[in-house]
Protein backbone atom coordinates (compact mmCIF):
# COMPACT_ATOMS: atom_id res chain seq x y z
CA UNK A 1 0.00 0.00 0.00
CA UNK A 2 1.38 3.38 -0.98
CA UNK A 3 1.15 6.02 1.75
CA UNK A 4 1.73 9.33 -0.04
CA UNK A 5 0.77 11.53 2.92
CA UNK A 6 2.94 9.97 5.63
CA UNK A 7 6.50 11.25 6.08
CA UNK A 8 9.25 8.65 5.71
CA UNK A 9 10.23 9.07 9.38
CA UNK A 10 6.67 8.55 10.67
CA UNK A 11 6.71 6.21 13.64
CA UNK A 12 4.62 5.19 16.64
CA UNK A 13 5.11 5.24 20.38
CA UNK A 14 6.21 2.01 22.05
CA UNK A 15 2.51 1.40 22.74
CA UNK A 16 -0.27 3.03 20.71
CA UNK A 17 -3.90 2.45 21.71
CA UNK A 18 -6.82 3.46 19.50
CA UNK A 19 -10.17 4.18 21.14
CA UNK A 20 -13.41 5.60 19.83
CA UNK A 21 -17.11 4.96 19.23
CA UNK A 22 -18.39 2.05 17.20
CA UNK A 23 -17.92 2.68 13.50
CA UNK A 24 -15.16 5.23 13.95
CA UNK A 25 -12.72 3.02 12.07
CA UNK A 26 -10.26 2.37 14.89
CA UNK A 27 -9.85 -1.34 14.04
CA UNK A 28 -9.07 -0.52 10.41
CA UNK A 29 -6.54 2.13 11.45
CA UNK A 30 -4.93 -0.14 14.05
CA UNK A 31 -4.51 -2.93 11.52
CA UNK A 32 -3.13 -0.62 8.84
CA UNK A 33 -0.69 1.07 11.22
CA UNK A 34 0.61 -2.27 12.47
CA UNK A 35 1.19 -3.57 8.95
CA UNK A 36 2.78 -0.32 7.85
CA UNK A 37 5.23 -0.27 10.75
CA UNK A 38 6.10 -3.95 10.23
CA UNK A 39 6.88 -3.33 6.59
CA UNK A 40 9.00 -0.28 7.33
CA UNK A 41 10.92 -2.02 10.11
CA UNK A 42 11.59 -5.08 7.95
CA UNK A 43 13.19 -2.81 5.36
CA UNK A 44 15.80 -1.61 7.90
CA UNK A 45 18.88 -3.87 8.07
CA UNK A 46 19.61 -2.80 11.66
CA UNK A 47 16.06 -3.40 12.89
CA UNK A 48 15.60 -5.36 16.12
CA UNK A 49 11.96 -4.45 16.74
CA UNK A 50 8.87 -6.55 16.14
CA UNK A 51 5.28 -5.36 15.78
CA UNK A 52 2.38 -6.81 17.75
CA UNK A 53 -1.30 -6.00 17.33
CA UNK A 54 -3.35 -6.46 20.48
CA UNK A 55 -7.05 -6.95 19.82
CA UNK A 56 -8.87 -5.94 23.00
CA UNK A 57 -12.08 -4.87 21.26
CA UNK A 58 -14.16 -6.98 23.61
CA UNK A 59 -17.69 -5.62 23.30
CA UNK A 60 -20.01 -5.77 20.27
CA UNK A 61 -17.02 -6.62 18.06
CA UNK A 62 -18.39 -6.58 14.50
CA UNK A 63 -15.09 -5.55 12.92
CA UNK A 64 -12.06 -6.97 14.71
CA UNK A 65 -8.38 -7.25 13.86
CA UNK A 66 -8.42 -10.89 14.98
CA UNK A 67 -10.30 -11.80 11.79
CA UNK A 68 -7.09 -11.07 9.85
CA UNK A 69 -4.83 -13.30 11.94
CA UNK A 70 -3.26 -15.38 9.18
CA UNK A 71 -2.69 -12.42 6.87
CA UNK A 72 -1.14 -10.41 9.70
CA UNK A 73 1.27 -13.25 10.46
CA UNK A 74 2.34 -13.33 6.80
CA UNK A 75 3.14 -9.61 7.05
CA UNK A 76 5.25 -9.99 10.16
CA UNK A 77 2.68 -8.74 12.68
CA UNK A 78 2.13 -10.80 15.83
CA UNK A 79 -1.57 -10.93 16.68
CA UNK A 80 -2.47 -10.99 20.36
CA UNK A 81 -6.13 -12.02 20.74
CA UNK A 82 -8.26 -14.86 22.07
CA UNK A 83 -8.35 -17.82 19.71
CA UNK A 84 -10.18 -21.09 19.28
CA UNK A 85 -13.69 -21.18 20.70
CA UNK A 86 -13.17 -17.73 22.27
CA UNK A 87 -12.34 -15.99 19.01
CA UNK A 88 -15.89 -14.70 18.50
CA UNK A 89 -16.80 -14.25 22.15
CA UNK A 90 -18.13 -10.87 23.27
CA UNK A 91 -16.29 -11.22 26.57
CA UNK A 92 -13.66 -9.10 28.39
CA UNK A 93 -10.90 -11.66 27.78
CA UNK A 94 -7.29 -10.48 27.57
CA UNK A 95 -4.54 -12.92 26.67
CA UNK A 96 -1.52 -13.15 29.03
CA UNK A 97 0.68 -12.37 26.02
CA UNK A 98 -0.67 -8.81 25.97
CA UNK A 99 0.90 -7.94 29.30
CA UNK A 100 4.18 -9.55 28.25
CA UNK A 101 4.25 -7.64 24.95
CA UNK A 102 3.60 -4.36 26.77
CA UNK A 103 6.75 -4.96 28.83
CA UNK A 104 8.99 -6.05 25.95
CA UNK A 105 11.46 -3.33 24.94
CA UNK A 106 11.81 -4.83 21.45
CA UNK A 107 8.08 -4.81 20.69
CA UNK A 108 6.08 -2.03 19.08
CA UNK A 109 2.54 -2.60 20.36
CA UNK A 110 -0.62 -1.36 18.63
CA UNK A 111 -3.86 -1.83 20.61
CA UNK A 112 -7.36 -1.94 19.13
CA UNK A 113 -9.59 -1.04 22.08
CA UNK A 114 -13.35 -1.41 22.59
CA UNK A 115 -15.57 1.41 21.48
CA UNK A 116 -17.10 2.66 24.71
CA UNK A 117 -16.15 3.17 28.37
CA UNK A 118 -16.91 -0.46 29.16
CA UNK A 119 -14.49 -1.52 26.46
CA UNK A 120 -11.91 1.00 27.64
CA UNK A 121 -11.80 -0.73 31.02
CA UNK A 122 -10.00 -3.60 29.28
CA UNK A 123 -7.22 -1.17 28.43
CA UNK A 124 -7.21 0.04 32.02
CA UNK A 125 -6.46 -3.50 33.15
CA UNK A 126 -3.15 -3.24 31.27
CA UNK A 127 -2.26 0.10 32.86
CA UNK A 128 0.29 -1.42 35.23
CA UNK A 129 1.96 -3.30 32.37
CA UNK A 130 2.34 -0.40 29.95
CA UNK A 131 4.90 2.38 30.30
CA UNK A 132 2.45 5.28 30.34
CA UNK A 133 5.27 7.68 29.43
CA UNK A 134 5.65 5.81 26.15
CA UNK A 135 1.92 5.35 25.45
CA UNK A 136 -0.17 7.19 22.89
CA UNK A 137 -3.91 6.99 23.54
CA UNK A 138 -5.60 8.23 20.39
CA UNK A 139 -9.30 9.04 20.01
CA UNK A 140 -10.61 8.13 16.54
CA UNK A 141 -13.49 10.32 15.31
CA UNK A 142 -15.98 9.82 12.51
CA UNK A 143 -18.25 12.86 12.53
CA UNK A 144 -21.01 10.89 10.82
CA UNK A 145 -21.45 8.43 13.68
CA UNK A 146 -24.11 8.92 16.42
CA UNK A 147 -23.23 11.36 19.22
CA UNK A 148 -20.25 12.69 17.29
CA UNK A 149 -21.91 15.74 15.77
CA UNK A 150 -20.75 18.27 18.36
CA UNK A 151 -17.63 19.05 20.37
CA UNK A 152 -19.59 18.72 23.61
CA UNK A 153 -20.88 15.23 22.84
CA UNK A 154 -17.44 14.00 21.74
CA UNK A 155 -15.70 15.44 24.80
CA UNK A 156 -18.32 13.82 27.03
CA UNK A 157 -17.55 10.43 25.45
CA UNK A 158 -13.81 11.10 25.66
CA UNK A 159 -14.04 11.89 29.37
CA UNK A 160 -15.90 8.64 30.01
CA UNK A 161 -13.21 6.69 28.15
CA UNK A 162 -10.43 8.40 30.11
CA UNK A 163 -12.14 7.70 33.44
CA UNK A 164 -12.82 4.07 32.53
CA UNK A 165 -9.26 3.39 31.38
CA UNK A 166 -7.52 5.54 33.98
CA UNK A 167 -5.41 7.00 31.17
CA UNK A 168 -5.22 10.37 29.47
CA UNK A 169 -5.76 10.88 25.77
CA UNK A 170 -2.69 12.13 23.91
CA UNK A 171 -4.18 12.87 20.50
CA UNK A 172 -7.08 12.76 18.07
CA UNK A 173 -7.40 10.92 14.76
CA UNK A 174 -9.82 12.39 12.22
CA UNK A 175 -11.48 9.59 10.24
CA UNK A 176 -14.77 11.05 9.03
CA UNK A 177 -16.13 9.08 6.10
CA UNK A 178 -19.25 7.74 4.43
CA UNK A 179 -17.63 4.62 2.96
CA UNK A 180 -17.76 4.83 -0.86
CA UNK A 181 -19.83 8.03 -0.67
CA UNK A 182 -17.12 10.04 1.12
CA UNK A 183 -16.45 13.50 -0.29
CA UNK A 184 -13.73 16.11 0.18
CA UNK A 185 -16.22 18.07 2.29
CA UNK A 186 -16.51 15.09 4.64
CA UNK A 187 -12.75 15.11 5.15
CA UNK A 188 -12.72 18.86 5.78
CA UNK A 189 -15.68 18.73 8.19
CA UNK A 190 -14.14 15.84 10.08
CA UNK A 191 -10.84 17.64 10.48
CA UNK A 192 -12.64 20.78 11.65
CA UNK A 193 -14.37 18.80 14.41
CA UNK A 194 -11.17 16.96 15.32
CA UNK A 195 -9.30 20.25 15.74
CA UNK A 196 -12.02 21.65 18.00
CA UNK A 197 -12.16 18.46 20.07
CA UNK A 198 -8.38 18.44 20.31
CA UNK A 199 -8.49 22.03 21.53
CA UNK A 200 -11.07 21.18 24.19
CA UNK A 201 -9.00 18.20 25.37
CA UNK A 202 -5.69 20.04 24.98
CA UNK A 203 -4.25 17.41 22.62
CA UNK A 204 -3.19 17.64 18.95
CA UNK A 205 -4.73 16.07 15.86
CA UNK A 206 -2.17 13.36 15.19
CA UNK A 207 -3.46 11.63 12.08
CA UNK A 208 -6.13 11.69 9.36
CA UNK A 209 -7.69 8.54 7.88
CA UNK A 210 -8.45 8.57 4.15
CA UNK A 211 -10.17 6.05 1.93
CA UNK A 212 -8.26 5.03 -1.19
CA UNK A 213 -10.54 6.89 -3.63
CA UNK A 214 -10.38 10.17 -1.69
CA UNK A 215 -6.61 9.82 -1.20
CA UNK A 216 -6.15 9.33 -4.95
CA UNK A 217 -8.24 12.44 -5.67
CA UNK A 218 -6.28 14.53 -3.16
CA UNK A 219 -2.96 13.38 -4.57
CA UNK A 220 -4.01 13.87 -8.21
CA UNK A 221 -5.26 17.42 -7.67
CA UNK A 222 -2.51 18.38 -5.18
CA UNK A 223 -5.07 19.19 -2.49
CA UNK A 224 -3.05 17.94 0.48
CA UNK A 225 -1.58 21.31 1.55
CA UNK A 226 -4.97 23.02 1.78
CA UNK A 227 -7.09 20.06 2.91
CA UNK A 228 -4.80 18.14 5.27
CA UNK A 229 -3.11 21.24 6.69
CA UNK A 230 0.20 19.52 7.32
CA UNK A 231 -1.26 16.66 9.37
CA UNK A 232 -0.04 13.16 8.40
CA UNK A 233 -2.71 11.00 6.75
CA UNK A 234 -2.93 7.26 6.38
CA UNK A 235 -4.64 5.59 3.43
CA UNK A 236 -7.15 2.88 4.36
CA UNK A 237 -8.38 0.18 2.01
CA UNK A 238 -11.30 -1.29 4.00
CA UNK A 239 -9.39 -4.44 4.89
CA UNK A 240 -12.00 -5.46 7.47
CA UNK A 241 -15.48 -6.36 6.29
CA UNK A 242 -18.48 -7.96 8.00
CA UNK A 243 -19.32 -11.54 7.11
CA UNK A 244 -22.24 -10.53 4.86
CA UNK A 245 -19.75 -8.62 2.67
CA UNK A 246 -17.30 -11.48 2.41
CA UNK A 247 -15.44 -11.26 5.70
CA UNK A 248 -11.86 -10.13 6.07
CA UNK A 249 -10.42 -8.89 2.78
CA UNK A 250 -6.83 -8.35 3.89
CA UNK A 251 -4.15 -10.14 1.91
CA UNK A 252 -0.32 -10.18 2.08
CA UNK A 253 -0.23 -7.68 -0.76
CA UNK A 254 -2.07 -5.04 1.27
CA UNK A 255 -0.68 -2.43 3.73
Amino acid sequence: MQQPFLPADFTLASSTALVGPYGSGKSEIALTLACLMARRLQARPDNRLQVALGDIDVLKPYFRAREAGEALKAMGVRLLAPGGSLKSADLPILTPELGCAAREADTLLVLDVGGDPAGARALGSLRDEVDTNALDLLLVLNRHRPFMESVESVVEQADKIQRASGLRLTGVVSNTHMMAETTLDDVALGLELARRVGGALDVPVRLIGLGRAIATLIERDDLAPSLLQGIPAIVLDSALKPAFLGGCALSPGDP
